[in-house]
């Protein structure tokens, strides 16, 4: 449901010897829309609910016109006469802030007028928290530390207190996979590969991570099961020496 609003823009612009209110040439100026009495809103709404739909209609003295709307913290939508705001603060519950900005210009160009209204935004707070775009296939040392392809880890993580790997099937419902198998191969010791029957890696695989002394690529291959359903992912990092 969105939420009307009205907007009067009342402009009176008085010229005496130069610039009004202290204006120099060439100086943008901003004169908040809640004060003064070149802008008013009608009602004064200063507080915005996050991701909700506000109204509002344009009324501008016809010697004017609007050359931009920018909501600083949301989107701003115009047609016409009537434009839309709605703030998208990305805070998980509490308050946020938001800024409305207008640019006012005369009909024939001259003159700019730049006017600004502050909003605070209220944030509900999530009780489920969703992810975008979920990461599938989820590889975990420890079931504490992703491994992220491509990534730099130090070698102490795969090392030390014989680490064990864990697999889910995304990051939003984490179902576990049981795993199955885990091997390790490293790019400096091309067709080895150092296989454990189990989460955790093979003892032969942990004597070869130790033995690195500079930043080495190494492959990881993880086999789960979950239920019926077997899945292998490799993932290739960047192990390195603290």
């Amino acid at each position: 449901m969105r939420h009307l609003s009205i907007i009067f823009f009342i402009i009176s612009v008085f010229i005496t010897g130069g610039n009004s209110y202290g204006q120099k040439p060439g100086r943008e100026l901003y004169i908040p829309m809640n004060s003064g009495s070149n802008i008013k809103m009608t009602p004064r709404l200063d507080t915005l609910e996050n991701r909700t739909e506000y109204e509002f209609r344009i009324r501008l003295a016809p010697e004017y016109k609007v050359s931009q709307f920018l909501f600083e913290g949301g989107l701003a939508i115009q047609n016409d006469s009537v434009l839309v705001i709605s703030a998208t603060s990305r805070k998980n519950g509490g308050i946020d802030t938001a800024t409305l900005r207008v640019i006012v210009t005369s009909v024939g160009g001259s003159r700019i007028w730049p006017f600004q209204k502050e909003f605070i935004i209220k944030v509900p707070e999530k009780a489920y928290p969703t992810i975008r775009n979920p990461k599938t296939n989820v590889v975990m040392v420890n079931d504490k530390v992703v491994l992220e392809r491509n990534s730099a880890y130090s070698k102490d993580l795969l090392i030390d207190n014989h680490p064990f790997m864990t697999m889910y099937d995304n990051a939003t419902s984490m179902n576990k996979f049981e795993v199955k198998q885990v091997t390790v191969s490293l790019m400096e010791k091309e067709g080895k590969q150092y296989i454990s029957k189990g989460d955790t890696l093979s003892t032969e695989a942990i004597h070869e991570i130790k033995k690195i002394k500079k930043p080495t690529p190494v492959y990881i291959r993880v086999e789960g099961k979950s239920g019926k359903s077997t899945k292998t992912v490799w993932s290739r990092i960047v192990v390195y020496n603290e």
